[in-house]
């Protein structure tokens, strides 16, 4: 009877460990974080942006729409280091093409010509300065041959990667001057989904995660405006619906992912 209860308890000690690794395996939080694609932007029910990727999952082209209509389309040319060297936008009656130049992983020089349909064309740049660490200066000029920066804007970043101040200088209206301050949720911002995979898209440098409050104040002090941000997330922590508020207006944004070894659109 003693071999017996000990070979029954070694069965059943042996069934339990053998259950406990294979529950231990099928953990889903054992398992590596689910990788997925931002492919559509929503915004108040009706398509926003749609993104295309290569073989490779970076991104290559966006459409941008306004209404539901597509009033924009951007294709995406990367250099060596897998920064955005190019971006040529097809609109209605213009093609606009940006070309960016760097200084290591530092963007330096934003330039933009647009050629109109009816023969005239316009140029616009940013120089990109970086006085101290985690501290952007984006001075924009409307003229190749401008000494003097019509707009400086000054951002100011947390160690976490996230916006914390932004100050705006308006050198011809020095009444507009004013800066907006910023909190976060824990989630990813579906800008940084877009900038880390494509480095340098962006004109303005966007925040690792997904802001919850935003305000406006002059330089005075005096607030301005305020938007809120009512965020919902996905069983994978993938930002899904994006509500932002003001006392005046009210925009939703959805969004919709494929998994990276699915087609794209």
């Amino acid at each position: 009877m003693k071999t017996n209860r000990s070979q029954f308890r070694l069965f059943l000690m042996l069934s339990i460990w053998s259950c406990m690794v294979s529950c231990r395996k099928d953990s889903p939080s054992a398992n590596p974080p689910v990788e997925k694609l931002l492919q559509k932007v929503y915004k108040d029910g009706v398509l926003y942006l749609d993104i295309f990727y290569d073989d490779k999952y970076t991104i290559h082209r966006i459409d941008y729409y306004r209404n539901g209509e597509k009033f924009r389309q951007s294709n995406i040319s990367l250099n060596e280091s897998g920064r955005v060297k190019e971006v040529v936008s097809n609109f209605d009656h213009y093609t606009a093409i940006r070309a960016l130049t760097y200084d290591g992983e530092r963007k330096v020089l934003d330039e933009t010509t647009s050629d109109f349909d009816d023969g005239r064309s316009s140029y616009f740049k940013r120089i990109w300065k970086y006085p101290a660490k985690n501290v952007i200066e984006d001075h924009v000029y409307f003229t190749e041959d401008s000494e003097d920066a019509s707009y400086v804007y000054t951002f100011m970043f947390t160690e976490t990667g996230n916006l914390e101040r932004k100050e705006q200088k308006v050198a011809s209206l020095p009444i507009q001057d004013s800066y907006e301050i910023y909190q976060y949720d824990t989630g990813l911002s579906y800008e940084h989904m877009i900038e880390s995979n494509i480095p340098g898209y962006f004109e303005s440098p966007v925040s690792k995660n997904q802001p919850l409050n935003a305000k406006v104040y002059k330089k005075s002090g005096e607030l301005v405006s305020e938007i809120r941000y009512r965020n919902t997330y996905d069983k994978d922590g993938y930002l899904e619906v994006s509500l932002q508020q003001s006392d005046e207006w009210q925009e939703e944004y959805r969004f919709r992912y494929s998994l990276k070894d699915s087609k794209n659109n």
